[in-house]
């Protein structure tokens, strides 16, 4: 069931909040400290704006394919998230974006990869990236899509920036805002079409 504006807003910021408070406490609770790895810095920004490229290539390879699997979880998005995301204002998507790329980065590589990392980078990348995967249970295939998708931003917080997960946040969350608007744009194409007016009917020509 599709949901409105306010209703999104709330919802995802209870959940991201909740996931970001929630990682906090696995942090503690496995001695790991997560902002020891987090450096803010033009530099960190800089390559997750440019390790975004690689992840939007693929968004759109995906989100324009024709196969059924892949068209199914194009048209959850644009119908469940359409309505609201047609409502909401520009800052309030880059909220929502930001929020979700905190909250699940902070979790899923500062926290769970790297509290995995004694057991080798593959180790720690497959597990805390099937955890992702998981997390994004739309569909199955949504759930290989979010784990090789996850996987990607582990590599980057793994070798980018020595292993500063500002990285992969701003990676994440510039995705997500411009996953938001295409897929606004969508939903506003869909009602455009819907609502177009039919073409007045001619007028019959009667003898004089």
């Amino acid at each position: 069931m599709p949901i409105h504006r306010s209703e999104f807003l709330i919802l995802a910021s209870l959940f991201q909040g909740g996931l970001a408070i929630a990682a906090l406490g696995l942090a503690w609770l496995l001695h790991v400290n997560p902002f020891d790895d987090f450096d803010v810095s033009g530099r960190a920004i800089g390559m997750g704006i440019a390790g975004t490229i690689p992840m939007l290539m693929f968004f759109v390879m995906t989100y324009r394919s024709t196969r059924p699997r892949l068209r199914q979880i194009r048209e959850f998005l644009v119908e469940s998230l359409g309505p609201a995301l047609s409502e909401c204002r520009w800052h309030e998507l880059v909220w929502v974006a930001l929020l979700a790329g905190f909250s699940e980065e902070l979790l899923f590589r500062a926290v769970l990869q790297n509290w995995l990392a004694p057991w080798g980078f593959a180790a720690s990348l497959l597990i805390s990236n099937l955890a992702f995967g998981f997390a994004h249970a739309v569909t199955p295939t949504y759930v290989v899509l979010a784990a090789g998708m996850g996987m990607y931003l582990g590599t980057l917080h793994e070798f980018a920036d020595h292993r500063n997960w500002l990285v992969p946040m701003a990676a994440h969350t510039l995705y997500d805002l411009i996953a938001f608007l295409v897929i606004r744009r969508s939903y506003r194409s869909r009602q455009t079409s819907v609502i177009k007016p039919e073409p007045d009917a001619p007028v019959p020509v009667t003898p004089d």
